[in-house]
């Protein structure tokens, strides 16, 4: 028993180089996902080239390179004198960094905490740092800005993190940026023209994607959106389109998904209470595809594991949302700063590669200890 048990713990890999280029097994496809854009990167460029296009040739153009001049300036002293990072912390009680040039809404987060501050402490902060005083029109610019392109920083930490790194949340995230966006319109002062700007750029940009079939079937089935994302004279179309992928699906595949969830483990106490009979494996199972896509759009739970109920939408979720919508959680695993991927460590293995980067990402729960 306990071999037996030992033997199940063993991990099998598959060579993929081999796979891929070998002649395909009977009743076995292989294929990789559509590539597509990397949805922060799409956004950066909008940020550092569409915005500044529009702010350039815009009426506020002089008003936003002098308060973004002092700006900086609080920045560099901040960064390089001990004295500035003392008055920072000790006046406004954050620390205050120059942002990062490649990444926007690290400067964002940075012209927030100056925004944070109350005039005393801004007043008081410039003069220790020997820098220009902000003036009330540039502060309120600052203002606005931080108002105007909130949801761009926050569509732009949706893209870069880990936790829910979806195709299916691109095409929701980008139309409620616009939505947004476009409510702050009316109300800018200074802001108006970029955010027009903005808007159109996002449509350009993110126009491959808006047509893309995999990207709409991928968000179709992540619970979080369903179809609510959709106009209602689209929604049809797409329930027909999801009953025609989802009759493809292999039957065993769904019966495995099925067997796989066990009603009898109780974790916490959401698996603890229950009232009422569970429907059994074979009688969802036994259900028509269009019956099962109507039941799932019609819907309202938010959380992956009402997929559990509809075994066709959920490996149509698995397919379709295999493809990664950034390439921020990938450059992460693989930053320079893990010293791995540079020209020194290229005659590293493979195996002592895997061992290094398992060491790494587990360093909080295994630490090395130095004698």
């Amino acid at each position: 028993m306990d071999s037996q048990e030992s033997d199940d713990d063993i991990g099998f890999y598959e060579n993929v180089s081999t796979v891929l280029e070998g002649e395909p097994e009977q009743d076995m496809l292989l294929f990789l996902p559509t590539v597509q854009r990397c949805a922060s990167h799409t956004l950066e460029q909008i940020v550092s080239e569409d915005f500044w296009q529009a702010v350039s040739q815009g009426p506020m153009c002089q008003l936003h390179y002098s308060t973004m001049a002092k700006v900086y300036a609080i920045w560099s002293k901040c960064h390089h004198l001990q004295v500035g990072m003392d008055a920072a912390e000790e006046i406004g009680k954050m620390a205050l960094v120059v942002p990062a040039v490649i990444r926007w809404n690290v400067e964002y987060c940075a012209v927030q905490k100056i925004v944070s501050l109350t005039e005393r402490e801004l007043t008081e902060l410039c003069a220790r740092l020997e820098v220009p005083r902000m003036q009330p029109e540039e502060m309120a610019f600052l203002k606005e800005y931080v108002t105007v392109f909130h949801p761009l920083a926050f569509a732009l930490e949706l893209f870069q993190a880990e936790q829910k790194c979806y195709l299916g949340l691109v095409i929701p995230t980008v139309l409620s940026l616009k939505n947004k966006l476009n409510e702050q319109k009316d109300a800018a002062n200074y802001f108006a023209d970029v955010i027009q700007a903005i808007v159109m750029a996002i449509d350009v940009r993110f126009q491959e994607l808006f047509a893309s079939t995999e990207a709409k079937i991928a968000t179709a089935t992540t619970p979080q959106f369903r179809l609510w994302w959709m106009a209602a004279s689209e929604r049809e179309e797409m329930c027909s389109l999801l009953a025609t992928e989802a009759s493809q699906v292999d039957p065993c595949s769904v019966s495995e998904a099925n067997t796989s969830r066990n009603l009898s483990t109780i974790e916490s106490e959401d698996d603890f209470f229950s009232y009422g009979p569970v429907k059994p494996a074979t009688q969802i199972q036994q259900r028509g595809v269009m019956e099962e896509v109507r039941k799932y759009t019609e819907g309202t739970g938010k959380s992956l594991e009402c997929l559990q109920d509809f075994p066709r939408v959920k490996q149509l979720f698995l397919k379709y949302n295999t493809t990664l919508p950034s390439t921020a959680p990938v450059q992460r695993l693989f930053s320079q700063k893990g010293n791995l991927v540079t020209s020194q460590r290229n005659f590293l293995t493979d195996d002592y590669f895997e061992r290094i980067q398992l060491l790494r990402y587990n360093s909080n729960v295994c630490s090395l200890t130095t004698e």
